[in-house]
């Protein structure tokens, strides 16, 4: 999910364009028939020694066979004018389509993780990918926010998380705290802080007077447990460890610099097939947002009990 700030909008909810069209094969056949049945009524008004159509319902007439064969080859014409479409929009390119959608702003498809004899490379993600594009719009303005997290995020690669703080957040004129998290939110090597930092502190990027500095995200740790009531009939492992794994991946949604956690979020989370009850008893309260923390799962206990 792109998510740049509080006042741009979230890609991830825009709708789809009018120019997609829904793909509903049931429509295409009923229009075929319909359209049929007209035609052959105007053929008929012409030469009345033509027989009247009116076995449109039996699966096996002539008619009704082309048209499955015609809606079918319709359908696959639609979903490929779709995809031609979402190819060329930012919000729904993947892969090669978006490469060459970002490519209109001189922007390429980093290596994360560069090729062995025995791997292949590790490429940067769309989600990264349209991120970056997005940002570039700003690249002209140095000492923007977005500026600043395009260079971040192009410098490192692996970078998880970036964020801006300015006067607003710490109250000093002129400086720009920079602060950046490493994968899974694990702090960066000195060698990595050097990357980002060197680029962040390029003439073309920092403006003359204003101080930018690159500190580590502080890593605010904190562990789930909850308590879940399992229907009868499902395996209880299974269902816990299905439970687990959607808590983390709203965990991981919020694992962000400068983000909080909602305890009922995450217990909430827990709900999916076979779970009647969920409930949470650690941590005690919300964890809080900081500026310049990251809030990061450990461990996850879930005590689960099949209904009574």
């Amino acid at each position: 999910m792109i998510v740049l700030s509080a006042e741009t909008i979230d890609l991830s909810r825009l709708p789809a364009p009018d120019a997609i069209d829904p793909l509903d094969y049931g429509t295409l056949q009923s229009a075929f028939v319909e359209r049929f049945i007209a035609v052959w009524a105007a053929a008929r008004a012409i030469d009345p020694s033509l027989p009247q159509y009116d076995v449109h319902t039996l699966e096996t007439d002539p008619a009704v066979i082309t048209s499955e064969a015609w809606s079918y080859l319709r359908l696959l014409d639609r979903a490929r004018v779709n995809d031609a479409v979402r190819a060329v929009l930012a919000p729904l390119a993947k892969g090669d389509d978006l490469d060459n959608v970002v490519a209109r702003v001189n922007i390429a498809r980093l290596t994360v993780i560069p090729a062995t004899e025995s791997t292949p490379a590790v490429m940067e993600s769309d989600e990264r990918l349209l991120l970056r594009y997005l940002l570039a719009f700003s690249r002209p303005a140095a000492g923007t926010r977005e500026r600043y997290l395009f260079e971040a995020y192009t410098a490192l690669p692996i970078l998880h998380h970036a964020a801006v703080n300015g006067r607003a957040v710490h109250g000093r004129r002129g400086d720009i705290d920079i602060v950046l998290a490493g994968p899974d939110g694990r702090d960066l090597t000195d060698e990595e802080m050097f990357i980002v930092s060197d680029r962040l502190l390029a003439e073309d990027v920092k403006p003359e007077a204003v101080s930018v500095i690159c500190l580590r995200a502080q890593r605010r740790l904190y562990d789930f447990a909850g308590a879940l009531v399992v229907a009868k009939g499902p395996d209880l492992t299974a269902v816990t460890s299905e439970a687990e794994a959607r808590i983390r991946a709203s965990a991981k949604e919020r694992m962000k610099i400068g983000d909080f956690v909602p305890v009922n979020s995450l217990a909430g989370a827990a709900y999916g097939p076979g779970v009647l009850r969920a409930s949470a008893t650690a941590p005690a309260a919300d964890v809080s947002a900081n500026p310049y923390a990251i809030p990061i799962l450990r461990d996850i206990t879930l005590d689960a009990e099949a209904q009574t």
